[in-house]
């Protein structure tokens, strides 16, 4: 259950963190969004002046930090894309604070802290979303489309990967273990997001080998494998030593579906192939800004006090498979149990 927002009412919006990559993509997308204002930024104290001259364009008031932000009574939704190990405490902050809340993926690094928030926003009535901006491209709709036509048969397996180099000693905050870094919890999250959302479900269990570049103590590349049962398995890679790759593919028991450039970037057309034993068929996904739609759906959600399409459930079985593969690798590749209620490696 989530507070409506009258129609005509405009979604006064804040960010915590502000940043050049959420001043290029998200920022432009909440001003851009019909009914929603850019209202606020805040920042570390000693950022304070480039928070407030990345709001600038935007109209923004800039806070002296997070705390201040949340207090202040003309926001109603705050973005939070701060570094992963801060997510869970500031989510839940906001919404002790009366706000609705996006929040960078991952929402949380375990189970528990998913559970946390969810009961939170249920007791205060908040609407409470990760964002994973590309669930909301037209391109992962149409993939779903012509999975659900048939024209592939019956889904048996996932692959997925995303990769991308991030370079040592670049100051880059994924090289930080203090900050949750590595692979899993960034790139990762959405290769691993990719069969959870084709499946419909979580894996009844997994496996994972991690590497660490020479000099860094954060996973940096990793091969995983998903049993989802009945035959059905995803196999995803990922990395920020290697790349870029951005791809995943669906493999049904007439046909396999490919999708090229799976997480596009906005002004980039999305790219489908479709082989059967008819052929071989191309499609392009016009470009979509799908930071824009996730902000529409979000925005939608909380004035009409509805779920928002990417639940709180699905967030919980994205951070218990995250955190499973963390915990079969750490054990050398043995096999973790990802069902309801029966964590642990086996």
């Amino acid at each position: 259950m989530t507070a409506h927002h009258q129609p005509n009412d405009t979604l006064r919006w804040g960010v915590l963190g502000a940043t050049s990559y959420i001043a290029t993509h998200l920022m432009p997308a909440i001003a851009a969004t019909g009914g929603c204002a850019l209202s606020a930024v805040a920042s570390r104290p000693e950022r304070s002046a480039a928070a407030a001259e990345l709001g600038r364009p935007f109209g923004a008031a800039v806070h002296q930090d997070y705390a201040a932000l949340l207090a202040d009574p003309a926001i109603d939704a705050v973005y939070i894309p701060l570094p992963n190990t801060d997510h869970v405490e500031w989510t839940l902050r906001a919404v002790a604070a009366g706000k609705h809340v996006l929040v960078e993926k991952p929402m949380a690094m375990d189970e528990d802290g998913c559970t946390r928030i969810e009961k939170a926003a249920e007791a205060a009535s908040r609407t409470v979303m990760e964002a994973f901006m590309y669930r909301f491209h037209p391109q992962q709709r149409r993939a779903a489309e012509i999975l659900a036509s048939g024209e592939i048969g019956e889904l048996r397996l996932v692959r997925a990967s995303f990769a991308f180099r991030i370079e040592s000693g670049s100051g880059n905050i994924r090289l930080d273990p203090a900050l949750g870094g590595g692979a899993t919890w960034d790139v990762g999250c959405y290769a691993v997001d990719a069969p959870l959302l084709f499946f419909g479900q979580a894996p009844q269990q997994v496996t994972a080998r991690f590497s660490s570049r020479p000099g860094l103590t954060v996973d940096t590349s990793a091969v995983a494998t998903m049993d989802f049962g009945q035959g059905r398995s995803a196999v995803v890679d990922y990395s920020i030593d290697y790349g870029p790759r951005a791809a995943y593919e669906l493999q049904g028991t007439r046909g396999t579906l490919m999708v090229r450039n799976a997480w596009a970037m906005t002004g980039e057309d999305g790219a489908i192939t479709v082989l059967t034993q008819d052929g071989v068929r191309e499609e392009t996904v016009p470009a979509a800004n799908h930071y824009q739609l996730q902000v529409e759906a979000f925005a939608r959600a909380v004035r009409d006090g509805g779920p928002a399409p990417m639940s709180l459930s699905d967030s919980r079985r994205t951070a218990r498979v995250g955190s499973a593969l963390v915990a079969s690798a750490a054990a050398g590749g043995a096999a973790v149990d990802t069902s309801e209620d029966v964590p642990g490696a086996r």
